[in-house]
C-alpha cells in the first residue's frame, strides 16, 4: 500500500496499480452494474479475485442479489484493503457476503 497526495491509498501488486481510493469507484461500478442491470433478476453472484472489496460492495446495492460469493487467492490483499481501503473493502460483514480464500478457477471446477 502507497499513501499518495492525488489518489489517496494506493493498492500495488507486482508494481502494478490495482486500486486507489479516489479513483476505484469508475472501475468496480462498471464491472458491477452493468452486467447486473442487464440480468432481470440476478440473485447469486460469483466474484473471481477483487479482494480489495469494492466489487462486493457494489454488488450489494442490488436488493435481489441474496448472495455473493467472493473467491480470492491472496488473503493479504483483503486484509491490506480492510485497514487501508475501510470505504472500499467495506462489505465484507455482510450477511448475504461470503469471502473464500483460495483458487477462483478450482472453486468453479468443484462446485
Amino acid at each position: 500500500m502507497i499513501h499518495t497526495e492525488e489518489f489517496g491509498n494506493m493498492l500495488v501488486l507486482d508494481g502494478m496499480v490495482m486500486t486507489t481510493e479516489k479513483d476505484e469507484f469508475v472501475y468496480h461500478e462498471m464491472i458491477v452494474h452493468v452486467p447486473l442491470f442487464t440480468h432481470p433478476n440476478p440473485k447469486k453472484v460469483l466474484i473471481v479475485g477483487g479482494g480489495d472489496g469494492g466489487t462486493i460492495r457494489e454488488v450489494l446495492k442490488h436488493p435481489s442479489v441474496e448472495k455473493v460469493v467472493q473467491v480470492e487467492i491472496d488473503e493479504r490483499v483483503v486484509e491490506y484493503s480492510k485497514q487501508y481501503l475501510p470505504q472500499v473493502s467495506c462489505e465484507y460483514g455482510n450477511p448475504r457476503a461470503e469471502l473464500i480464500i483460495g483458487d477462483g478457477f478450482m472453486h468453479i471446477l468443484n462446485s
